[in-house]
């Protein structure tokens, strides 16, 4: 079952990174020497980011899920409440995965 249209909204985000990243190909000195061209021996290393806008854009998104998800249902009355709660739910797990 599709719910909400999750198969379309991910099939169309993954196309467009692949086409995006055919196009843009490696990073430049990652596996190229920048001045010759050169294929290097080892692929230089290229160091992480910051630690702390990792955590803050993991905690945004993950609060934005909190309304799409259970927001997906339409309705929180009736039948919609139980379903809506069970996203709830299943998005706060879905942290610990």
């Amino acid at each position: 079952l599709d719910f909400a249209g999750s198969g379309v909204v991910h099939v169309t985000g993954g196309t467009a990174a692949l086409l995006a990243s055919i196009v843009l190909g490696p990073r430049k000195g990652r596996f190229y020497d920048e001045r010759t061209g050169d294929p290097l021996s080892q692929p230089n290393e290229i160091p992480g980011h910051s630690a702390s806008l990792q955590v803050l854009g993991t905690f945004i998104l993950w609060f934005a899920w909190y309304g799409f998800n259970p927001g997906s249902v339409q309705s929180l009355r009736g039948a919609g409440a139980s379903v809506g709660a069970l996203a709830a739910v299943t998005t706060t797990l879905s942290a610990a995965a």
